[in-house]
């Protein structure tokens, strides 16, 4: 199978001098087509960072970046944002909906901004798959934490974009709210063939993946396939005790 997004040699650092950290310290990876990662690593780990990185919102001081095929490390600002409009989608914890659109307006947003036709079913059918059909009309300050997560999510999905990058994306939710929101994203994977990347810290969340992909130090650590929540907490558990004895580096 061919990789959605691979990852060569990737490195970056915030700062300068000895101030300066080095958030990913040569990471090579290849995520499958409609594969479902989950990033996992203690606090300061870099996880965050390399999933800004793979979806090409943060700059790589060194390596190459490719999503679906496409290198795309030298590319022009312009560019990336017309990419990532047709191939790439994202959820945040932080919902990041237009607070003047309702929620189908939010939905249908990435095809507007795509200048793509708005295909009102599509919107619909996304809203319906995170039972959100009844409050389409609603403004997000109208909706609970997560009900907007569920509209960021159709949001993120209904342009049938090649990945979709989570970060954290049920760190605020309830249990109910995050298991639908978890639900979709395993939807997504199995019956669109989208290739999902979540960040998050519950072991819980990383149990819906494929595989999980752990780092340490901006390294990667291990991979685990097809694990369960408490071999994921196993896991997670002996990192942190090797970050605190200094072990992992």
């Amino acid at each position: 199978m061919n990789a959605a997004v691979a990852l060569s040699s990737v490195t970056k650092t915030f700062g300068v001098g000895d101030a300066s950290v080095r958030a990913l310290d040569d990471i090579s990876l290849g995520l499958q087509e409609a594969g479902f990662t989950a990033v996992m690593g203690p606090s300061g780990s870099g996880k965050s960072t390399l999933l800004r990185c793979a979806a090409g919102l943060e700059v790589v001081d060194g390596g190459r970046v490719a999503i679906d095929g496409q290198e795309i490390g030298s590319w022009s600002e312009t560019r990336l944002t017309k990419f990532r409009r047709q191939h790439v989608g994202f959820v945040f914890q932080d919902y990041s909906l237009m607070p003047y659109l309702t929620a189908e307006e939010n939905v249908a947003l990435p095809l507007r901004l795509a200048r793509r036709r708005v295909d009102r079913s599509a919107v619909r059918a996304a809203l319906a798959a995170v039972d959100m059909s009844e409050r389409a009309d609603r403004y997000p300050a109208q909706l609970s934490g997560g009900q907007q997560q569920r509209v960021a999510l159709a949001r993120a999905v209904v342009a049938r974009p090649a990945v979709v990058f989570a970060d954290e994306p049920t760190g605020a939710l309830d249990t109910t709210s995050a298991a639908t929101v978890l639900a979709m994203l395993r939807r997504a994977c199995d019956e669109l063939g989208q290739t999902i990347v979540m960040v998050t810290h519950d072991p819980n969340a990383a149990a819906w993946a494929d595989e999980v992909l752990y780092l340490v130090d901006g390294r990667i650590a291990g991979r685990m396939v097809r694990p369960t929540a408490d071999a994921i907490a196993g896991q997670m558990a002996h990192l942190d005790d090797l970050v605190m004895t200094g072990a992992a580096r």
